[in-house]
């Protein structure tokens, strides 16, 4: 149930010239607005201080209640989120030909050029005539904007992940599609650029699920860190842009699809199940810590064998017989890390993931704030740390049609 530090990929890219991450955003003003219902010890406070300083006077970004509060808490609108994105990529001076919104009415609904703006650039999008600006935005449509934002502000990047992973085309498997939603390639990318925010374990009912209303303050920490990401980050999001897994079996189709189901869902300390009531007992949001998540997948959907006592990873880890090589591991595995790989003591095991095949798999990290794909193929600390898998498959659930 380790909290597990953020270590990238550091693949090789063509060298580039870097420019200033706010290269795109109008100067900042010289001093961070303060506001009377964002204490110093609230948890966005750097965040908040940071973005309510972008932007020209009068056009700061996530400033909409006149300077006076911020509302940390409330949920983002639709309209708001519209304003911050065009502020933060610098297109709002664009000129546009609007086109017909049916809920959105020059002159009355606020930020209509914004609206305007962010739908002709592809960061949000109209459903049927409608754009709903004051309905609360989902932690998951935040999350794809600002990749969207992202992609707009480095086009000299390679993007491909987004349309690689989308579940309506990818097949990981040729003629196999996962039927994951069609978030994931956005929250993979998310997590991978740091861009949510871990809460502690004492403060974990704060965390956030994909549907769930992000607040002000969410946001904030979000495009912080979306506007301070380091180039090099971006840059290898290429990691993902081929993602194929070995020919699975009709069982191992069953294991992989549910678990990308979850990807997204934030990292809960003691978490095991999708919703704070679990079978197992009250847990503070929905979600799951690293041995959790596979005991979610492969104990409580799945019902294979997993003893109440192996419930952290070090404890499933030590059940293993036999341990599983590197070579050997098939798709539907556990796999298991620790500080000296396969020498590893079973007491000192720390993380546990789900294993996808050809290198990749799937887990719930700290250092993403949930649940995200990784590979062991990707030259640093998995590699490294990778210890040993576990089998729980049966050998006629592993023959591949």
């Amino acid at each position: 149930m380790h909290r597990v530090h953020r270590h990238r990929a550091r693949s090789a890219f063509v060298a580039f010239v870097a420019t200033a991450a706010l290269a795109a955003v109008a100067a900042p003003a010289a001093v961070a607005q303060t506001f009377p219902d964002v204490p110093k010890s609230q948890w966005a406070y750097a965040a908040i201080s940071w973005v309510t300083a972008q932007g020209g006077a009068g056009r700061k970004l996530l400033d909409d209640y006149s300077g006076s509060v911020f509302k940390p808490d409330r949920p983002i609108t639709r309209s708001q989120l519209a304003h911050a994105l065009v502020i933060a990529s610098g297109h709002a001076d664009d000129v546009v030909t609007p086109i017909f919104i049916a809920d959105v009415v020059p002159d009355i609904t606020p930020n209509y050029w914004d609206i305007q703006i962010a739908v002709s650039l592809g960061l949000m999008s109209v459903s049927g005539d409608s754009f709903h600006p004051d309905n609360p935005a989902c932690a998951w449509q935040v999350d794809r904007s600002v990749v969207r934002m992202l992609m707009l502000m480095h086009p000299e990047d390679d993007w491909s992940m987004v349309a690689t992973l989308d579940p309506k085309v990818w097949q990981p498997v040729p003629g196999w599609k996962t039927g994951a939603p069609s978030y994931l390639p956005y929250e993979v990318a998310a997590r991978y650029l740091g861009l949510r925010y871990d809460h502690s374990s004492t403060t974990d009912a704060q965390e956030l699920s994909p549907r769930d209303l992000m607040g002000r303050d969410e946001v904030a920490y979000v495009f912080w860190k979306a506007l301070t990401v380091n180039l090099w980050t971006i840059a290898s999001l290429a990691n993902y842009d081929n993602v194929q897994l070995p020919p699975l079996s009709d069982r191992q189709k069953q294991v992989i699809a549910f678990a990308l189901k979850y990807v997204g869902y934030p990292y809960i300390w003691g978490g095991e199940y999708p919703t704070p009531d679990s079978p197992y007992g009250h847990q503070a949001h929905g979600g799951f810590d690293c041995s959790g998540f596979d005991w979610w997948v492969m104990k409580i959907h799945f019902g294979y064998p997993i003893s109440v006592s192996q419930r952290t990873a070090a404890a499933m880890a030590g059940a293993a017989k036999p341990r599983i090589t590197r070579s050997n591991l098939k798709p539907g595995d556990l796999i298991f890390f620790g500080p000296n790989g396969p020498q590893s003591a079973v007491s000192t095991i720390y993380h546990a993931g789900l294993y996808l095949g050809r290198g990749w798999f799937v887990h719930s990290t700290g250092s993403a704030d949930g649940v995200s794909i990784s590979s062991l193929n990707w030259n640093d600390y998995w590699k490294n740390t990778f210890a040993w898998g576990r089998r729980l498959l049966t050998k006629s659930e592993l023959v591949v049609p």
